[in-house]
């Protein structure tokens, strides 16, 4: 088993209620093969109430389950044309996949995996966010910068698979954070270099937050007001890869660290202080939270080549890292724990 040492980093700075970087956070507790997988992974989602782990196999055309608690991985396929954003939707008993090719979003039912509904959005369909104040999907789709026809959030009834609304957004979105006390949505648009900041009452665009990057995935700390923001490079963009922390009162940008590139998913660990952030290049990052405006990178470990999928489950406060076959070695879940 092999540790992921963090070590102090300006202590002296933090505040009550923030835990200090003292002591070793992180260890690799597991890894749960899953032998049969080909190519790369996509996106995953968790079933809260079971640690069911559910990982879309794009190449493969497969959606696979995985108990975390021990039980026989199931591979899901027939229907599905490049599987790539996943929910579960726990107060509706749904699982929620997204087509990239056909532009299909699929709901199946939680425990038989029987297809409860279609709806079709358009090309790119990918990341889903749930509205619990609504409840109602956000799904995200197309986008004029990646050769899709215009970008657009679609507005959908998880029960019915009813389209009920649209927003456009003109460019694709990356990455969707709903806030949980407020009606808003955070959709990163990485070809504008911006957080479109949604109002779900009244389905609009109220603000956007300059990044000083391509945005490319994010995590809400809501209790504090603070909205992390990883960047990432594209071909022509000179710009490094950086962790951001914008204030969600003011917009403005109060700390910015390096960070590993092509960050894929981002989570906050509210109870160890900590936000994790997995890359396609193959790492796991780890930022500490002093305080409200003071961060520090205190861990970086290396994964395996395009590792970005991950899901952090706080029910058992464990970050799930999907690592592709590589070098031999078959796909496989890696399961870091807090120590």
């Amino acid at each position: 088993m092999r540790a992921l040492v963090l070590f102090a980093f300006a202590a002296s700075i933090a505040t009550p209620g923030f835990a200090a970087a003292a002591t070793p956070a992180l260890e690799l507790a597991g890894k749960i093969p899953v032998p049969h997988m080909v190519g790369t992974w996509d996106h995953m989602t968790v079933d809260p109430k079971t640690d069911r782990l559910f990982l879309s196999a794009q190449d493969q055309q497969s959606v696979y389950v995985v108990p975390l608690q021990g039980g026989a991985i199931r591979r899901l396929s027939g229907g599905f044309d490049r599987p790539q954003g996943e929910l579960f939707v726990p107060s509706f008993d749904r699982l929620v996949i997204t087509n990239g090719r056909d532009g299909v979003v699929r709901i199946l039912s939680g425990r038989g995996y029987r297809t409860a509904a279609t709806v079709r959005v358009s090309v790119g369909a990918d990341m889903i966010a749930f509205d619990p104040r609504h409840r109602l999907l956000y799904v995200e789709s197309g986008g004029t910068d990646s050769n899709r026809g215009p970008g657009w959030l679609a507005l959908i009834d998880p029960a019915t698979g009813r389209r009920v609304g649209r927003i456009a957004t003109a460019y694709r979105a990356a990455a969707l954070v709903m806030a949980r006390r407020r009606p808003l949505l955070y959709a990163a648009i990485p070809g504008l270099d911006q957080v479109a900041v949604v109002n779900t009452d009244t389905r609009r665009i109220v603000r956007r937050l300059s990044v000083p990057g391509r945005p490319a995935s994010m995590a809400l700390d809501e209790a504090h007001g603070r909205l992390f923001v990883a960047t990432r490079t594209f071909a022509g963009d000179p710009r490094p890869p950086t962790f951001n922390v914008l204030d969600t009162a003011t917009g403005r940008v109060i700390a910015s660290l390096p960070s590993k590139d092509a960050t894929e998913d981002m989570y906050l660990d509210a109870a160890q202080g900590l936000i994790y952030t997995t890359s396609l290049q193959g790492f796991v990052q780890a930022y500490r939270q002093l305080n409200t405006d003071h961060y520090a990178l205190v861990a970086t470990e290396p994964t395996g080549p395009h590792s970005g999928t991950s899901q952090f489950v706080p029910g058992l406060d464990e970050l799930c890292v999907a690592v592709p076959p590589h070098s031999g070695q078959p796909a496989a879940v890696w399961v870091f724990r807090p120590i």
